[in-house]
């Protein structure tokens, strides 16, 4: 059997790691089909192969030149057949420029060494060998499982000497690459997707739901034990007075009884870890949104879209849908509401941002295969290393043979396509209407102040006090008619969807693999703890509350 080692050039390396399977180009038989197909006429080895400057030993050495393609650079576009010719071209430089300089290339001659400089040095040919043979070992270093491929991408199996490449070693290390699936590609960015912060993000539309579930309860419990009430926003009940409380003597006349604050209820403890779990994730959420606007989102690329857009709806649904039990419990004051409306402002801003770099691949493309390639994008910039010039190892795989689950990859863009419109539509909606309605009383509450701020035109204070309307006794109330409250748990119901659907865009980081599970860094496990303030909060207000109830004990400080 023929070495390949003493080839004058290999065509077909990384498509089988048996080296029997290699085709190659021998001196002895420059008539083989191999040898017809490669140097004949119409040949792509030199046009295609190294065709930048026409010095091949020049664009060989530059990673840049050897592993960039149009489809690593644009979705659009490309077909990612360039780094695959370059790198079939370049990989045999070394041998082709050995035979040359000893001049036994024979009829060949004429076609090989016009891209060859009479110049060239064995520092030229160690710069050429490096660039085909670092970027497989480092690619190899990065990757998720390494003892796949670090027996077979080593550097001594790569190399024959310093200035010539080992194509067996070369092929058996493209192949366990290209043939690795996920195992070849590192993991994403930790700081977006890591084991840490996925379980927060997942945590965040988990509380909101809790949240939900216990002020249902809460409103069930209250309801067989009170009359149906008028207010706008729920004023969280308290307990009864006392008739030394309510009386009205000369010394509080006209001045309303003042309630209890150093006992509020459990309902009002459970609102007010609410209010605390909503700005937490206000500022969670905004924070984000600020570090993905300096990350690159300006230009297409689909592994920042497959990660960032899914935390862009995670600081728009939750938020909303929290902001809407705020004020449904009347809890939605100004700064909540500011703080609500520029955390959705600088969620949407991001989202929008991003999906406008897939509007043309649902509007332009209708081949799958074209849609595929488009959204396969992610894997070569998740792989891309500085070793292989900012681009990815794996973008040379022969035949485009590196291909990833179509279902994953076809279910995560189809979410993304579909879903997230969706929400954001849905969400902002219903922070419109809650902003609106909250206008509406306020104006509304204004008036009737003005209406009233005359106490003698009324007659007594007393009387004044019980007739004044109240802000929050507006007729646009959404406990006092039923048909608010219709639309209200209509609402409920379909942000309780919409967090389903969140969760299934946030999984996106599992199907496609990008996450290490067992990656417990110290920023993953501060990373969980974001929620622990008003969690712990709460907790400690309720056993305070508890311990006085209970045991008597009240002198616990705040």
């Amino acid at each position: 059997m023929a070495n390949p080692n003493t080839a004058l050039f290999c065509d077909n390396i990384g498509h089988s790691n048996a080296t029997s399977d290699l085709e190659c180009c021998y001196l002895n038989d420059q008539n083989s089909s191999v040898c017809q197909r490669n140097f004949g006429a119409g040949s792509g080895t030199f046009s295609g192969g190294c065709n930048l400057t026409g010095n091949c030993i020049a664009d060989c050495q530059s990673t840049e030149v050897l592993y960039s393609s149009v489809a690593q650079l644009s979705a659009y576009g490309g077909t990612g057949f360039g780094p695959i010719r370059r790198f079939a071209t370049c990989v045999n430089i070394p041998a082709m420029a050995g035979y040359s300089s000893h001049k036994l290339l024979g009829n060949l001659a004429s076609v090989i060494d016009p891209h060859l400089p009479q110049n060239r040095t064995n520092a030229d040919l160690s710069g050429v060998t490096s660039a085909v043979t670092e970027c497989l070992t480092q690619t190899c270093r990065a990757s998720r499982n390494k003892k796949a491929c670090i027996n077979s991408c080593a550097p001594v199996n790569l190399l024959t000497n310093s200035t010539t490449p080992n194509i067996e070693g070369v092929n058996d290390c493209l192949h366990t690459l290209c043939h690795g699936g996920y195992d070849s590609l590192p993991y994403a960015d930790a700081d977006i997707i890591g084991i840490g912060v996925f379980a927060a993000y997942i945590m965040q539309c988990i509380f909101v739901v809790l949240l939900c579930f216990g002020l249902f309860g809460f409103d069930l419990y209250n309801r067989p034990r009170s009359r149906p009430s008028t207010t706008t926003e729920h004023v969280p009940s308290e307990s009864k007075p006392s008739q030394s409380e309510t009386e009205i003597t000369p010394a509080n006349a006209g001045n309303p009884p003042k309630p209890n604050d150093e006992d509020p209820s459990h309902e009002e403890l459970f609102e007010n870890f609410l209010v605390e779990y909503h700005k937490t994730q206000c500022y969670f959420s905004a924070t984000l949104q600020i570090a993905s606007l300096s990350y690159g989102i300006f230009e297409t690329n689909m592994l920042l879209i497959f990660m960032l857009i899914p935390l862009a709806t995670n600081g728009i649904l939750p938020v909303v849908f929290a902001f809407v039990l705020l004020f449904r419990h009347g809890k939605s004051t100004m700064d909540v509401t500011l703080l609500t409306i520029a955390c959705w402002f600088l969620s949407s801003l991001v989202y929008w941002i991003l999906y406008a770099h897939i509007i043309p691949i649902n509007s332009q493309i209708r081949s799958t295969q074209k849609q595929y390639r488009a959204y396969e994008q992610f894997m070569y910039k998740l792989s891309a290393i500085d070793a292989c010039g900012g681009y990815s190892g794996l973008a040379v795989c022969p035949g485009n043979n590196f291909n990833l689950g179509r279902a994953d990859i076809f279910a995560a863009s189809h979410n993304l396509r579909v879903l997230t419109p969706i929400i954001w539509s849905f969400s902002t909606l219903c922070l419109i209407a809650a902003v609106f309605s909250k206008y509406l009383m306020w104006r509304r509450s204004r008036d009737d102040g003005h209406a009233y701020q005359a106490p003698s035109e009324v007659g007594e204070a007393g009387e004044a006090s019980e007739d004044v309307p109240q802000g929050s006794n507006s007729p646009i109330s959404l406990r006092s008619r039923s048909g608010s409250s219709i639309i209200y748990w209509l609402t409920t119901l379909c942000f309780l969807a919409g967090i389903g659907m969140q969760l299934s865009l946030l999984s996106i980081g599992t199907s496609l693999n990008m996450m290490n599970r067992h990656y417990w860094s110290f920023g993953q496990v501060m990373a969980i703890t974001v929620w622990s303030p008003p969690l712990l909060g709460w907790i400690y207000d309720e056993c305070k509350k508890i311990l006085k109830e209970k045991f008597n004990i009240g002198d616990i400080p705040k």
